[in-house]
Protein backbone atom coordinates (compact mmCIF):
# COMPACT_ATOMS: atom_id res chain seq x y z
CA UNK A 1 0.00 0.00 0.00
CA UNK A 2 1.27 3.36 -0.73
CA UNK A 3 1.78 6.19 2.44
CA UNK A 4 2.93 9.34 1.81
CA UNK A 5 5.13 11.25 3.99
CA UNK A 6 5.38 14.53 4.28
CA UNK A 7 8.53 16.31 5.91
CA UNK A 8 8.38 19.79 7.78
CA UNK A 9 9.72 21.55 4.83
CA UNK A 10 6.55 20.64 2.95
CA UNK A 11 8.22 18.03 0.73
CA UNK A 12 6.37 14.53 0.11
CA UNK A 13 7.96 10.90 0.00
CA UNK A 14 6.01 8.25 -1.60
CA UNK A 15 6.73 5.11 0.01
CA UNK A 16 4.76 1.68 -1.17
CA UNK A 17 4.61 -0.40 2.54
CA UNK A 18 3.43 -4.06 3.52
CA UNK A 19 1.09 -3.81 6.70
CA UNK A 20 3.33 -6.06 8.37
CA UNK A 21 6.07 -3.70 8.12
CA UNK A 22 7.36 -1.98 11.35
CA UNK A 23 8.06 1.48 11.93
CA UNK A 24 11.20 0.60 12.04
CA UNK A 25 11.29 -0.82 8.94
CA UNK A 26 9.63 2.16 7.35
CA UNK A 27 12.05 4.41 8.83
CA UNK A 28 14.79 2.62 7.64
CA UNK A 29 12.97 3.11 3.81
CA UNK A 30 13.17 7.07 4.70
CA UNK A 31 16.66 6.49 5.25
CA UNK A 32 17.43 4.71 2.11
CA UNK A 33 15.51 7.67 -0.08
CA UNK A 34 16.66 10.62 2.23
CA UNK A 35 19.74 10.07 4.02
CA UNK A 36 18.17 10.57 7.51
CA UNK A 37 19.12 8.06 10.24
CA UNK A 38 16.09 6.17 11.79
CA UNK A 39 17.86 7.66 15.56
CA UNK A 40 16.91 10.85 14.19
CA UNK A 41 13.78 10.49 12.66
CA UNK A 42 9.70 10.83 14.35
CA UNK A 43 7.25 9.94 12.48
CA UNK A 44 4.02 10.84 13.33
CA UNK A 45 0.19 9.59 12.53
CA UNK A 46 -2.97 11.20 13.99
CA UNK A 47 -0.93 13.62 16.40
CA UNK A 48 0.68 10.57 17.90
CA UNK A 49 4.11 9.95 17.32
CA UNK A 50 4.80 6.30 16.15
CA UNK A 51 6.56 3.41 18.26
CA UNK A 52 9.00 1.70 15.93
CA UNK A 53 7.90 -2.13 17.18
CA UNK A 54 4.43 -1.52 16.14
CA UNK A 55 3.47 -2.43 12.53
CA UNK A 56 0.95 -0.04 9.92
CA UNK A 57 -1.33 -2.69 10.45
CA UNK A 58 -1.24 -1.99 14.89
CA UNK A 59 -1.40 1.44 14.31
CA UNK A 60 -4.20 1.33 11.36
CA UNK A 61 -2.45 2.57 8.41
CA UNK A 62 -4.16 2.01 5.22
CA UNK A 63 -3.36 2.92 1.66
CA UNK A 64 -3.43 6.83 1.39
CA UNK A 65 -2.36 7.87 4.87
CA UNK A 66 -0.17 10.57 5.45
CA UNK A 67 2.63 10.99 8.04
CA UNK A 68 4.65 13.60 8.79
CA UNK A 69 8.38 13.44 9.61
CA UNK A 70 10.04 15.32 12.15
CA UNK A 71 13.84 15.31 12.26
CA UNK A 72 15.80 15.16 16.01
CA UNK A 73 18.82 16.92 15.56
CA UNK A 74 20.90 16.27 18.50
CA UNK A 75 22.65 19.40 19.83
CA UNK A 76 26.09 19.85 21.74
CA UNK A 77 27.74 22.32 23.72
CA UNK A 78 28.93 25.33 21.90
Amino acid sequence: MLVKIKTLTGKEIELDIEPSDKISRIKERVEEKEGIPPSQQRLVFGGKAMQDEKTATDLGLTGGSVLHLVVALRGGSL
